[in-house]
């Protein structure tokens, strides 16, 4: 598979946007401008302001750059899931939502940051408040509730959990990738393996009042001790 390029974007500007994306991810949220213009090559410091004029825009182009591929793709896969009349197929749902991320990291072994970004953003408790156009989670957003239309066991808070399981692991492929470029070719099972654990997440009967899961005697209630 071949590494997209979006065709919008200047040498310069890409060079910035992907130094932005492994700053933000080593460095965290509050790395300067001027070390992003220095980390992607520029001679000129106030790089990033020429091309994205603030942080909001640079931020906004990140997005764009990475976000407006993966979305094109989603669609894709729902049209194709809405054509077989599987809306309620969990399974075809959930590979939707992790299958393009998988391509993503693929095609760029080494050389993307992204899940590993997610990933912090989710953890930092900052996400909902970054300055990016809401536009760019509509494919997740129909696919959510699509999720919640097909199962009583999903909820929101399990989307959320499954959103948790699913960064995480493909940010620990992503930076694996990076060390790693040959295991592209052995990624293939740890995908679907993934699609597994999270239909399993997704999918779990919802524990009983008092803490009791349906179908497993003896599960531990609430304050019950555990051993490990």
């Amino acid at each position: 598979m071949s590494k997209a390029r979006d065709p919008a974007l200047t040498p310069p500007q890409e060079r910035i946007l992907v130094a932005a994306e492994r700053l933000f991810v080593e460095a965290g949220f509050g790395v300067s401008l001027r070390e992003i213009a220095v980390a992607s090559g520029q001679r000129n410091h106030s790089a990033v302001q020429y091309h994205f004029g603030d942080r909001a825009g640079l931020v906004d182009a990140l997005y764009r750059h990475r976000m407006v591929p993966l979305n094109a793709r989603r669609a894709e896969m729902v049209r194709e899931i809405r054509a077989r009349g599987d809306e309620r197929d969990v399974e075809a749902l959930l590979r939707a939502y992790i299958v393009p991320m998988a391509e993503h990291l693929l095609a760029r072994p080494g050389q993307s940051w992204y899940l590993r970004l997610m990933a912090r953003f989710i953890l930092s408790g900052v996400y909902a408040d970054l300055p990016f156009s809401p536009d760019y989670y509509a494919q997740f957003s129909n696919l959510e509730e699509m999720l919640l239309a097909a199962d009583p066991c999903i909820t929101q808070p399990r989307v959320y959990l499954v959103t948790l399981h699913v960064v995480s692991v493909l940010a620990s492929l992503e930076t694996r990738l990076g060390i790693e470029p040959g295991l592209v070719d052995r990624a293939g099972d740890e995908i679907e393996d993934l699609v597994v654990t999270a239909y399993a997440v997704a999918t779990a009967p919802a524990p009983r009042p008092g803490g009791e899961r349906p179908g497993r005697p003896g599960w531990a209630r609430r304050g019950d001790p555990v051993s490990l």
